[in-house]
């Protein structure tokens, strides 16, 4: 196990800044081999240090020093030279960098290559489950050859897998590579890439209710009725619900009726798992219930206007779906929703099209807020300009400057770090800059701007930092969170 101790310790050595090695180690762990030291010790006195935080899936250190448990606690065999390659390649990985949202990001190809990377540092690979039925484990490769560990909430066991024709209501009950058949609940191999699979209700074809299912790693497409799979195919998984980049066109990444798991699926139809109206034929998605539904017709009983096929729910009325009105017609309810393409005007009592940016917009309502586009300017010399805003431009809130500071009703640069300030909105003075705080002390109102800190530096108040201020190797300091508006991450080697 030491070899992966010490690559936990190099890495961390070599990536996490003082105070973030304070965070993780204490202060009192003085450099990589003391580090290795410490954590055999605790391994071995069955405490294992938990490096694991919030928002730290990238830490190598924590899954390795899991490793080194099941080693140490004598719960695998293992495979020296997996082993080996696995701390090699952890100490050669480099350090965390943010993730660079891309802009235009588009769908994928069936076919990309490079989209599935093996890991150095997969269990299976190391070793070889020693624990039997009803004995503990901490992960799957702790279990023998045909077992798997389940876990209870407060502990978890090996328990058998099932082989073809064993009984079963989940998947996880069968052996690698089988699925629990739910026509007739028993282990099945499941139908191969290519052949035909099937749906409880063809007219309804939500996955997790396949009469007739696909194999392991397949899912069953439900417009060919046909089992697929590989990356960027439809029916395959797929890692983000709010994006769709890892789908081909005209496929969506939605999550089963369970929330488990994500797949590539066309436009649901009514009762499909949805969280994104795009995702449904109906352009629909039932925040009630999560499924995809029918807008409503003219005449419904509703709630909210988003439920109505024509796009306004006339509260005046008691709350029915009702046709909206085109530009010039009227609008007594004075409810934006009413018009079909612009704003109700309050004054004329008749819908009109919404200002274009830079066009006018003299009693503040002309502008479109769903393009960003907001009233700012002199009194009668106002117009629709597009957020965020330069200093100088009226503002209602922060999130439409580009310094995010609105001080009396403009855009404004916050206050420097080390200049004063206070909490008694009478000083005029403006808020501190984005990443700092304003420092009071003995019970004033007035202070200085200080920067927040970081994780691992001592602290008093969860004010004074980018996350929270916990507490930690006796003493109180600022918990993991990164100062992610300075693009800074977790252990970035800075």
């Amino acid at each position: 196990m030491t070899p992966l101790v010490d690559a936990a310790c190099d890495w961390m050595f070599g990536c996490c800044s003082a105070d973030e090695l304070v965070y993780q180690v204490g202060d009192f762990t003085v450099d990589a081999n003391d580090c290795t030291e410490r954590l055999l010790d605790a391994i071995e006195s069955g405490v294992p240090l938990n490096l694991e935080q919030p928002g730290l899936s990238n830490d190598p250190a924590e899954g390795l020093l899991i490793l080194a448990l099941s080693i140490n606690q004598g719960r695998v065999d293992v495979n020296g030279g997996a082993v080996q390659e696995c701390a090699d390649a952890t100490v050669d990985r480099a350090c965390n960098a943010p993730l660079m949202a891309d802009p235009n990001a588009t769908r994928c190809t069936p076919g990309d290559e490079g989209q599935v990377v093996e890991s150095p540092c997969d269990p299976n690979e190391m070793f070889v489950g020693k624990q039997g039925v009803g004995e503990e484990c901490s992960g799957q490769f702790e279990c023998a050859p045909g077992l798997r560990c389940i876990d209870f909430g407060t502990s978890a066991i090996c328990a058998r897998r099932g082989d073809i024709g064993a009984n079963c209501f989940v998947d996880e009950e069968c052996a690698d590579g089988l699925i629990c058949d739910y026509a007739n609940g028993t282990c099945d191999e499941g139908k191969k890439l290519g052949e035909a699979c099937a749906f409880v209700d063809p007219l309804l074809p939500v996955p997790g209710t396949e009469s007739i299912r696909c194999a392991e790693g397949l899912a069953c497409d439900p417009t060919t009725t046909l089992c697929v799979g590989g990356f960027c195919a439809p029916g395959a998984p797929c890692t983000d619900v709010f994006s769709d980049t890892d789908c081909p066109e005209s496929y969506y990444c939605v999550t089963d009726a369970m929330g488990l798991l994500a797949t590539c699926q066309p436009a649901g139809g009514n009762g499909a798992p949805c969280m994104r109206d795009e995702t449904c034929a109906s352009l629909f998605c039932d925040p009630n219930t999560a499924t995809c539904g029918d807008l409503l017709p003219d005449g419904s009983a509703c709630g909210f206007s988003e439920e109505c096929s024509s796009g306004w729910c006339d509260f005046g009325a008691g709350g029915v779906c009702s046709p909206t009105a085109a530009n010039g017609e009227m609008c007594p309810s004075g409810d934006n929703d009413q018009c079909a393409d612009g704003y109700c005007d309050f004054m004329a009592g008749t819908c009109t099209g919404y200002a274009a940016e830079n066009g006018p917009c003299p009693t503040g309502i002309e502008c479109d807020p769903t393009q960003d586009l907001f009233c700012v300017g002199e009194p009668m010399m106002m117009t629709c300009q597009r957020a965020p805003f330069p200093n100088g431009t009226s503002c209602v809130d922060g999130s439409q400057c580009q310094t995010n500071v609105c001080f009396n009703g403009l855009c404004a640069d916050g206050t420097p770090i080390g200049s004063a300030c206070s909490s008694d909105v009478m000083m005029m003075i403006p808020p501190c800059v984005i990443g700092s705080y304003c420092n009071i002390v003995d019970g004033s109102t007035n202070g200085t701007c200080v920067e927040l800190l970081r994780p691992g530096q001592s602290c008093q108040d969860s004010q004074e930092c980018w996350g929270e201020c916990v507490t930690r190797y006796g003493r109180r300091m600022c918990d993991s969170t990164a100062a992610f508006s300075l693009n800074e991450v977790w252990c970035d080697g800075l």
